[in-house]
């Protein structure tokens, strides 16, 4: 299969997402569905090679809106499937407008969390980006991280 395939990468992708959406719930949070493929799906496939700044935006989309039941407190979470769990600011679109989005790498042996503001910086995923049970802006069971962890070696073992 190739990793080119722009099917292929949005399967990979909804995998990914649907493994954090479900940590999430599963932790107490309420996740409202944001992302472009959910505000307008009907778009999805006519914007994917387009360069204008407007298809830019709605690309980079966070994919979810998390909400703390203890607290209240809203977040925008971007979720990335990377095969090498690297990422970076060189990921993003030039003036990424949503400038308090954190990003959680799903990969087939970790997954990580960073802010924006972090890539910002100059930090990236690799070398600072926290594991997602130790990630300080979220309150998440420890035990189960470690489960959908071993989800994403499952489902993305041999996956290109």
């Amino acid at each position: 299969m190739s990793n080119n395939d722009f099917h292929y990468r949005i399967i990979k992708a909804r995998v990914a997402e649907t493994l954090v959406k479900e940590l999430f719930q599963n932790c107490g949070y309420t996740v409202f569905e944001y992302g472009m493929e959910r505000t307008v799906p009907s778009i999805l496939g006519r914007i994917q090679d387009k360069d204008e700044e407007t298809a830019k935006q709605i690309r980079s989309m966070p994919d979810f809106v998390v909400q703390n039941s203890k607290n209240g407190k809203l977040d925008y979470v971007g979720v990335k499937y990377r095969k090498d769990g690297r990422f970076s600011l060189s990921d993003l679109i030039e003036e990424y407008p949503y400038k308090n989005a954190i990003f959680i790498i799903v990969s087939k042996h970790n997954i990580k969390a960073i802010t924006y503001s972090e890539l910002k910086e100059g930090k990236n995923i690799q070398a600072d980006g926290v594991n997602l049970e130790e990630f300080p802006v979220f309150d998440l069971s420890k035990e189960l991280v470690w489960k959908y962890r071993r989800y994403a070696e499952s489902f993305f073992d041999g996956v290109e």
